[in-house]
């Protein structure tokens, strides 16, 4: 029996790919106890689906998806919050094609952040990015207004920072001690929390983790993170990857989870 009161998330398009079983991952983590809707196309959406809370769009190639199937959509479901997650080849289409407003674009690689923002617009906890929102528009809402803690209940994570990139690192450093997190010392390896390890260049990073035997929780951190690589990273034992240039609540948000620390902004004091 279907609960009217139960809200519904549509995904449409390949969630079963390498690069988007992640969307789908971060869909059934973020929207625990909504009920999914999957079709493999814009025009064969059930008509059981009625007014989902979240439209979820797996962009796998270039013109997978019609122009005209996206005003379809947008006119069938015109209050439903809509995010399209693209894959690498899809990179350039923000360039080379239009079809797809900027405001709703997202990388695969990127996606739970912005599904968690979505979802959050949809549940009416923060305001709502319009269709037609611009670049600076989209930076200012990815961008937290209020301070992001890491030290939940009063106890603040130990982390340490590895990258080859001196200045890099010292900046990961300062972010993590303006969250109210913990930089490790010296003699404060076996206690440490969460490695935070920069993984450019990726054959030589690989290759040095490849040859330790025993690590803390990991999150990576890489200029591009292909799907590949990302698989390849979570073999080595990596929880998480995120891209270098991605907002910083989307790194805040991967320490957050891969610590299970309760992800919620607190106003300063």
């Amino acid at each position: 029996m279907i609960n009217p009161e139960q809200e519904t998330v549509l995904i449409v398009g390949n969630y079963q790919t390498r690069e988007m079983r992640a969307v789908f991952d971060s869909v059934n983590e973020i929207c625990c106890g909504a009920r999914l809707f999957h079709c493999t196309s814009l025009n064969t959406i059930s008509e059981e689906v009625a007014f989902p809370a979240l439209i979820i769009v797996c962009q796998n190639w270039p013109d997978e998806f019609s122009t005209r199937g996206l005003h379809d959509l947008i006119s069938r479901f015109p209050i439903s919050r809509l995010v399209c997650c693209y894959g690498v080849w899809c990179e350039s289409d923000g360039r080379t094609r239009t079809n797809w407003p900027l405001s709703i674009r997202v990388p695969a690689r990127s996606a739970h952040a912005r599904i968690q923002q979505e979802w959050d617009i949809a549940q009416g906890k923060v305001n709502v990015l319009p269709l037609t929102a611009g670049r600076d528009e989209i930076f200012q809402s990815e961008t937290s207004l209020e301070p992001l803690r890491l030290d939940s209940d009063g106890i603040s994570p130990l982390i340490e920072v590895t990258s080859g990139d001196y200045h890099y690192k010292a900046m990961l450093e300062e972010l993590i001690v303006s969250w109210k997190g913990r930089i490790t010392k010296q003699g404060q390896n076996n206690d440490v929390d969460l490695l935070l390890v920069d993984l450019d260049p990726w054959e030589l990073v690989v290759s040095e983790l490849t040859l330790q035997d025993s690590l803390p929780l990991m999150i990576g951190v890489m200029g591009l993170a292909h799907s590949e690589t990302i698989m390849a990273a979570k073999q080595l034992g990596i929880d998480a990857v995120v891209c270098k240039v991605a907002p910083e609540q989307e790194l805040f948000q991967a320490i957050t989870r891969v610590l299970k620390i309760k992800a919620i902004p607190q106003a300063g004091n």
